[in-house]
């Protein structure tokens, strides 16, 4: 998952559907109204290699490259601008990721196939480049002329996102992606960007700002209405960090789905404290049948520590309120940030052995450069910065104040166990299956589930 904000690999992720490149999809739309021909390649999902992609180099003869990175694969990614100036000495290579807003200028000293990178939001930087702006008056990159590294100044947040064009999902191979039960085609529309809240470990605030800054109704639907009639989706996933936070917009884009016939099937991302039974029922008229929430932790003190500004008891409560709709509830929990001890973990495990939620995922506390958690982290050195590219959330990286990074490592998966092999819970999923499609999907995410929870990724 390449989201700036969500840097996760998806073989340790139980029940999340692979996502499309949407941040190239958005910079290739941006550039194809400047007239520019584009070409997007997603190279893992497609299953290619490095010569696939030299081929490819061969075969468009771009002018320009650009590289959707990670941070715990920017080593690994950045390989691309090295072929690419192989091929052609003359191609621009430019990079996009999270990793950039702290650690620009020491990757471009390292990659001298770097041209530039871009910090924060691309297309705007992107539209720029494009029109042949400077460099050096272009804002939000850092850039190599001759022998010296510059950084301009940041570029603000874009407050006008409907002013941008829907994504280039034509440039995209849409039958990659497919939902986690039915295996059907889905696609993600962002409806909003920004994130008010201070969770120590999120990266929201650094890469879309502390302002919510929605798209209008009318730009989404028309967007919905475009992907089902050019291009016969029926899935969709909202991309927002609260989807659900403004009650009105929220029930105004169910209204319009409902009352234009829009026949689709939804899911979206939600805070604990965020939904109520008109949002809900709004939501469930309109095709919504999932619902992300990130839980993070079922100890009070653990929430209270991370900012995350929810109580414990509310948790079960909206699980409860999506049941009665009918709704699937996705809990997300965090393990391992530095407060972390045996007990905490243990009302974690307590919690997910009870509740009625669909689905959860457990992650292990990831630095993320930037982020108040690796400030923390890093001045109580509790991770080795060298080991940080080439882990992820499922690595045992850091360690807390009272358990080190294999003990967390197990906690992970202990929570994962005390949800999942419950015979209650398995027989309640097995019940749910009507067709075999959706057997098919169960097995494929029970096989990637003992994988985590037996011996792990790793």
């Amino acid at each position: 998952m390449r989201q700036d904000r969500s840097q996760v690999p998806l073989d340790t992720r139980v029940a999340e559907p692979p996502r499309p490149p949407m941040d190239l999809a958005s910079i290739a739309a941006v550039m194809e109204r400047e007239g520019v021909t584009c070409r997007i390649r997603d190279y893992p999902m497609e299953q290619k290699d490095w010569d696939d992609y030299a081929a490819d180099l061969i075969d468009f003869k771009p002018e320009v490259v650009i590289i959707s990175t990670t941070t715990p694969t920017v080593s690994g990614d950045l390989k691309a601008a090295e072929i690419a100036k192989q091929k052609d000495p003359k191609i621009r290579v430019i990079a996009k990721g999270a990793y950039f807003l702290v650690f620009d200028k020491e990757i471009l000293a390292q990659y001298q196939s770097l041209d530039l990178v871009i910090r924060g939001e691309p297309e705007l930087s992107v539209r720029d480049i494009v029109q042949g702006t400077p460099y050096a008056q272009i804002l939000g990159i850092t850039f190599r002329s001759g022998t010296e590294i510059i950084r301009n100044e940041d570029r603000p947040f874009n407050e006008n996102l409907d002013d941008l064009p829907f994504p280039a999902r034509h440039l995209l191979n849409n039958q990659l992606y497919l939902t986690p039960d039915t295996r059907e085609p889905i696609a993600f529309i962002e409806s909003s960007r920004g994130c008010f809240n201070r969770c120590v470990f999120c990266a929201a605030r650094l890469v879309s700002g502390n302002k919510m800054r929605m798209r209008c109704v009318d730009s989404v639907f028309t967007e919905l209405k475009k992907c089902v009639h050019d291009f016969g989706f029926r899935n969709f996933f909202f991309l927002a960090d609260t989807f659900t936070w403004h009650k009105e917009w929220v029930v105004d884009l169910c209204k319009k789905i409902v009352n234009e016939g829009l026949q689709i099937r939804w899911g979206a991302n939600s805070r604990i404290d965020s939904l109520d039974e008109e949002r809900l029922s709004w939501m469930k008229n309109a095709g919504c049948y999932v619902i992300g929430f990130g839980a993070e932790s079922a100890s009070q003190y653990m929430l209270d520590k991370m900012h995350k500004k929810t109580c414990v008891k509310d948790i079960e409560s909206v699980v409860d309120l999506c049941r009665r709709y009918g709704i699937e509830s996705y809990l997300m929990f965090v393990i391992g940030l530095p407060w972390e001890t045996a007990e905490t973990i243990q009302q974690t495990v307590r919690f997910v052995k009870k509740t009625k939620a669909s689905f959860i995922e457990v992650n292990l506390a990831y630095p993320l450069p930037g982020t108040d958690f690796y400030i923390m982290a890093k001045e109580n050195c509790l991770f080795n910065e060298d080991e940080l590219i080439g882990s992820d959330h499922s690595t045992p990286l850091v360690r807390s104040f009272s358990l080190d990074s294999k003990e967390l490592d197990r906690a992970r998966k202990k929570v994962l166990r005390a949800f999942y092999l419950r015979p209650a819970y398995m027989g309640s999923r097995i019940a749910k299956i009507r067709s075999w499609r959706v057997a098919w999907a169960y097995c494929v995410y029970a096989v990637r589930l003992v994988k985590n929870i037996l011996w792990g990724c790793r």
